[in-house]
Parts: C-alpha cells; sequence; structure tokens
C-alpha cells in the first residue's frame, strides 16, 4: 500500500469506475427496451409476437454467453475480453438503432445481448483481482450502482426518451458511452493472466446454452402465454432436463464451464440462498411498486419515477455506511437488520390506500432504500471472500447466472400472484392490471396478496441471515485477538507503528518480526522503505472454497 493510497486518492477507484460504467450499460438494457416497444411495433408495423422476440432475444443471447465468462477470461485475458465484450455490446447497440426493420432489430438484439451478458461478471471479477477481501467493503457502494439505479431509472428514463425524442435513441445513447469506455478501459484496466492450456468444456457449454435460455424463455413467457402452453411447457421441459444434464457435468468435470463445487462451501451456499430470497422480496419491489403507483395510484411513469427516485439516493449512502461497517460488526447484523427493514416496509405497502399521501410512499421507498444498502453488496461480499483469486471470474459468472433466472423467477412467481389475486378479488372476467382495465379495488387486493408473500419470504430470509458469517474477516479477528493477548500485534509490530520490509530488515541485520523491534530500528535508521499503516492491515488469501470452516 503506497502513502498516496493509505491518505488520499487509491488509484484503483477509476478502474472501479470503468467497470461500473459497462455493467450500467449492460442492465440498464435488460428493462429499458420494455418502455420503447409500443413505439417500435408502431414504427414497423410488427405483430406482439415480433415485440416478444426483441426482448427474448437478448435474454437469450445474455443466458447463452455468461457461462463462457470465466473460460475466455482465462483463455483471452480479462481487459482484452471487456473491451472486446463492450465492443461487441456498442456496436451492437449502434446497429439498433439503425434497424430498418423488426428481423434486423432482432438480429442486432442478439449481437448486443452476446456483449453485454459478460460486461457484467467480467467487470466484477476484474475489481476483485485488485482488491483483497478485507478491502472490498469499501469499494461495495460503487459495485452496487449499477444492479441498484440500472433497473429503477430505467423505465424512467427510457420513457423520457421516447417521449420527447425517438426510440431509436433508447440505443443509440450507447454508442458514444461505450466507445468512451472502452478507451478508458484501454489505459486503466491491468491485463490479468493467461492460460492458454486451459481446456474447453463442450458438453458443459452445449447443456447450458441449451437449460439457461429455455427456462428464462419459459418464465418471460408463462404469465403471458400460460403456464399450460405448449410452448411453456416444452421450454420448461427442455430447460430442466438440459439444467440437470448440465449439473451431473459440471460436478464430474476437471474443468468446469461454470464452477458449481463452489455451492460445496456452506457459506457460499447459504449467501446465495439469502442472495435469491432478497431478489425475491427485494428486487421483486422493483417490479411492482412502479405497476402500482401507475395502476391503483393514476400515476403516470414519470411521476412514478420521482416517487421512487429517494431510494437511490438512500441506498447508496447507506452502502457506503455498511461497508464502512462491515469490519466492525460483521456481515449478519447489517444482512438481518437489512431484511428486516425490507419484511416491515413490504408489509406496510399492503397498507398503502389509494388516498395515501405521496409524502408516505416516498418515506416507504426510502425506508426500501436503506434496506437495499445494508442487504445487496454485504451479502454478495461473503459469497465472493469464500472463492480463491483464480476461480473470480468463474465464480462471478456462476453468480450472475444464478441472479438472472432468480429474476426472472421472482417476476413471473410475482405475475401470477397478481393474476390469482384478481381472481380471488373477483375481478370481471377479461379485466387484467397491465392495461388496467381491472376495478381499482381489485388491483389493490392483488398487490397486497403479493404484499403478504414478499414478507413472509422476508422473514424466512432474516432466519437464514441468523448463521452466516464471513470466514476471511473472522479469521483476521482472531489473529488480532492472539496478538493483542500476547501484546504484539499480528505482524510483528505494535497497532500504528510503521512497516518494514523484508528486505529492508535484512540490510538493517533484523528480522523485523521479533516484538517490532525489527521496525523500529529500522525506523531509527531513517528506512527510505518504511510506510505508516493507517487505514489498512495486510490481508491473508481468501480460504479456498474446498476447505469449509464455517
Amino acid at each position: 500500500m503506497t502513502m498516496a493510497r493509505a491518505r488520499g486518492f487509491d488509484p484503483r477507484w477509476l478502474p472501479l469506475g470503468v467497470t461500473t460504467i459497462g455493467s450500467f450499460m449492460s442492465i440498464i438494457d435488460t428493462n429499458i427496451v420494455n418502455i420503447a416497444l409500443p413505439s417500435i411495433l408502431s414504427d414497423f408495423n410488427a405483430s406482439l409476437t415480433d415485440g416478444q422476440l426483441v426482448i427474448a432475444s437478448y435474454l437469450i443471447a445474455l443466458a447463452v454467453v455468461i457461462p463462457l465468462t470465466g473460460y475466455l477470461s482465462e483463455r483471452v485475458g480479462m481487459k482484452r475480453l471487456y473491451m472486446i465484450t463492450l465492443g461487441f455490446f456498442t456496436l451492437g447497440s449502434a446497429l439498433c438503432g439503425l434497424a430498418w426493420n423488426e428481423e434486423t432489430l432482432i438480429l442486432f438484439r442478439v449481437m448486443q445481448g452476446l456483449g453485454g451478458g459478460m460486461i457484467m461478471p467480467l467487470g466484477m471479477a476484474l475489481v476483485f483481482t485488485m482488491i483483497r477481501p478485507l478491502e472490498r467493503p469499501r469499494f461495495m457502494a460503487l459495485l452496487g450502482i449499477p444492479q441498484l439505479l440500472a433497473p429503477m431509472i430505467g423505465p424512467s428514463l427510457g420513457g423520457y426518451i421516447v417521449e420527447y425524442s425517438s426510440w431509436r435513441m433508447v440505443f443509440l445513447i450507447n454508442a458514444p458511452l461505450g466507445a468512451i469506455d472502452i478507451v478508458l478501459a484501454y489505459f486503466l484496466l491491468k491485463e490479468t493472466e493467461i492460460k492458454p492450456n486451459v481446456q474447453f468444456d463442450f458438453r458443459g457449454f452445449a447443456l447450458a446454452a441449451t437449460a439457461f435460455p429455455c427456462l428464462l424463455l419459459a418464465l418471460s413467457l408463462g404469465t403471458e402465454n400460460g403456464w399450460e402452453s405448449p410452448l411453456v411447457l416444452g421450454l420448461l421441459t427442455v430447460g430442466a432436463i438440459a439444467l440437470a444434464g448440465f449439473i451431473w457435468v459440471e460436478l464430474n468435470q476437471k474443468a468446469p464451464m461454470l464452477t458449481l463445487r463452489l455451492f460445496k462451501d456452506n457459506m457460499f451456499r447459504l449467501s446465495q440462498f439469502i442472495q435469491w430470497i432478497g431478489l425475491f422480496s427485494l428486487f421483486g419491489l422493483n417490479f411492482l411498486i412502479p405497476l402500482y403507483l401507475q395502476r391503483v395510484h393514476g400515476m403516470g411513469a414519470a411521476e412514478a419515477g420521482r416517487v421512487l427516485l429517494p431510494m437511490g439516493i438512500v441506498a447508496f449512502i447507506t452502502m457506503n455506511v455498511a461497508g464502512r461497517m462491515y469490519h466492525r460488526l460483521g456481515p449478519r447484523p447489517i444482512i438481518v437488520t437489512g431484511l428486516a427493514v425490507v419484511a416491515i416496509t413490504t408489509f406496510l405497502w399492503s397498507l398503502v390506500t389509494p388516498t395515501t399521501s405521496t409524502f408516505t410512499m416516498m418515506v416507504l421507498v426510502s425506508a426500501r432504500g436503506l434496506a437495499l444498502g445494508m442487504f445487496g453488496q454485504t451479502v454478495q461480499l461473503v459469497a465472493y471472500n469464500t472463492v480463491p483469486k483464480d476461480e473470480m471470474a468463474r465464480a462471478t459468472g456462476l453468480v450472475n447466472v444464478c441472479q438472472r433466472i432468480a429474476s426472472a423467477a421472482a417476476t413471473a412467481i410475482l405475475t401470477s400472484i397478481l393474476l390469482m389475486g384478481l381472481t380471488i378479488a373477483g375481478a370481471p372476467e377479461g379485466s387484467s392490471i397491465a392495461d388496467g382495465t381491472a376495478p381499482v379495488e381489485t388491483m389493490e387486493q392483488a398487490f397486497h396478496y403479493a404484499f403478504y408473500i414478499m414478507t413472509a419470504m422476508s422473514i424466512v430470509g432474516i432466519g437464514l441471515a441468523l448463521r452466516i458469517h464471513d470466514r476471511v474477516l473472522n479469521e483476521e479477528k482472531e489473529k488480532t485477538r492472539v496478538a493483542a493477548e500476547a501484546g504484539d500485534s499480528p505482524y510483528g509490530r505494535k497497532p500504528g507503528e510503521p512497516i518494514i520490509s523484508p528486505q529492508a530488515a535484512a540490510t538493517n541485520g533484523h528480522n523485523g518480526h521479533a516484538n517490532g523491534n525489527g521496525a523500529k530500528h529500522a525506523a531509527t535508521n531513517g528506512s527510505s522503505q518504511l510506510e505508516t499503516l493507517e487505514h489498512e492491515v495486510p490481508v491473508p488469501e481468501p480460504v479456498p472454497a474446498s476447505r469449509d470452516r464455517g
């Protein structure tokens, strides 16, 4: 650690900013197009089926390419692969904006998805190769911006662009941003080790390329076409069979496409279960609340966006606070508190009526931002701190795939709950929430049923979170405690004393660890290799996933 990093600006924020821009562009494109779809269909005189393909083609491309992240990053290098995928995404976005019919738009959306799918896991893996496990909480706020803000502002931003410009600008706006990010990546990112002899998992890729697109498509189309439709049933069947085969192949493969063995680690497995519950209970509100505000309260898209704005601001502040408190408290109280706030605020949404004031709803939205800031990135830190550094690219790919499927499943389940809620509430046959034809009272009751289910899921998450801990953090605390009892620091110096490198200690004839005398002697002699450690301590390498002691 340099003096500049300890006392001033840490230059690692620059590459982190580069990957944040790319991740934001990739995530926001998964939902911003929904708003532009009516204008696209009108311009091309296309059918609703073509419109579904415009959205589904991007999801399919994402699902196919994400499992390749780990292999290609080792074969090509993370920096080079990041620039290539960002280039594909940028070029695909520009071509989408120039598309002359629905067929070319679908083709270019596939190209856009093939690039966009790797951007998020690659960005996360690149950042984690630069920062050690116990440093990660300091960076968690910026890491969480894409996942936090993109789904929230995507629909509102898309609405403004379509209303005041054209649907083509939804895609064309990515071109200059992507070009700038590629240039920044070239100068600011550091290349990782290339492994030319790494083997490609052909069977795993074939099964993944079948399973994940089928499952995502089935979950996306199920609520529109009906879960009993031949298409949806066929996709679910093929996807389930391919997924079972994929799991068997990966667990018996020496060089798997996705390292499913990470789930053998108790903390990785537990953190992922909690993450999925959070996606259902917390991020599911991203889907429900805008729809609730527009259908039950009669707000426009822009007005609903303004109501949701405080959530992002509060969440960003809370993530910074949670990052600073992580070392002192550990992940458990932060995650449990976050999920408790989720449960309370979700239940309170079930008490909201059409006459509830906008201010009250903004307070609830802000409380949700508080929960999101405490929960979202904290639980991911626990998972990634169980992963060895050389497996990080495959781990981020695995987590990203799971999050995509969990998000699609949450949306599908909540949509089904709304449909069943309308029936239970006695809505007239043929009426729906999507087009606002159902009576407000029945829509309100249907939303309440969904809020009840999400509250219950949050309580389940609290129970699981009571068992979570960060193994690396616990080991560091134990090492510090033992050293304090012995009257010395774990690294052969008193807290606040200067550090001396082993080379400097050898030069001065000391070992640098005998009760801190080597460091003191070197300081007395004015060694130029001394540094004062003010904010960080040396961090041990993460415990391999196969060594689970938690």
